[in-house]
């Protein structure tokens, strides 16, 4: 885990053999720093997404994944223009990448903040001041449509999307502990047990059964 204002967690794993994972939409972006089979490495900013994506590693894969705040943003690219998408930024030699003209050396898993710090000094990471107060529920000098279009330009998703995916994690996490579907639905304030398995499958790609199985 990352105490970084700025980074939610940092995460770095080596492979031992083929591994299929799924990403899911929790309101972060990443910075990923991935190697196949000790070649050379690929650096990829990734976009929020609003459904889960599918990772495919091999054996000898390597990756570190730097995952940011919602309310983070990088002025030049914002979330607007990434959305569902991996920029690709340039390497250089072996440890080194550029990201808008800049120079940086490709980190390990002990000085991954650094990186975030050095981005923010050179003003290519900054975090978003209306979309932190929007995430908290918090009173703006703007108006609620300015706040809307404000979010969804920053993050690249609108403030109802970031609710709802939000909402599907703890839905996850109290059927996990034991509760019911109904139960979940009417607690979380779901329309029925319909919805709370059509938004459960869209953002998480799971049912509530199916959760609630995994956990028993």
């Amino acid at each position: 885990m990352a105490d970084s204002l700025l980074a939610t967690r940092i995460r770095h794993a080596r492979y031992l053999g083929a591994a299929r994972e799924v990403a899911l939409p929790d309101g972060s972006w990443d910075l990923l720093f991935v190697r196949k089979s000790g070649g050379p490495w690929t650096v990829i900013q990734t976009g929020q997404i609003a459904a889960p994506v599918e990772v495919h590693s091999d054996a000898g894969d390597e990756m570190l994944t730097i995952a940011l705040r919602p309310e983070v943003y990088m002025p030049r690219l914002p979330g607007r223009l990434t959305l569902n998408q991996g920029v690709l930024r340039p390497v250089e030699g072996d440890r080194r990448f550029w990201i808008e003209g800049e120079r940086f050396e490709i980190p390990d898993f002990e000085n991954a903040e650094q990186l975030v710090a050095a981005l923010t000094r050179k003003g290519l990471l900054e975090r978003d001041p209306v979309v932190a107060l929007a995430l908290r529920g918090a009173r703006q000098r703007l108006d609620e449509r300015s706040v809307q279009r404000h979010f969804a330009d920053v993050t690249g998703l609108g403030l109802k999307a970031f609710q709802q995916i939000e909402r599907a994690h703890e839905a996850a996490g109290l059927l996990r502990a034991g509760q019911t579907p109904s139960q979940v639905a009417a607690a979380l304030g779901f329309t029925d047990q319909a919805h709370l398995t059509h938004s459960l499958k869209r953002i998480l790609g799971q049912t509530p059964g199916r959760m609630a199985k995994a956990a028993g």
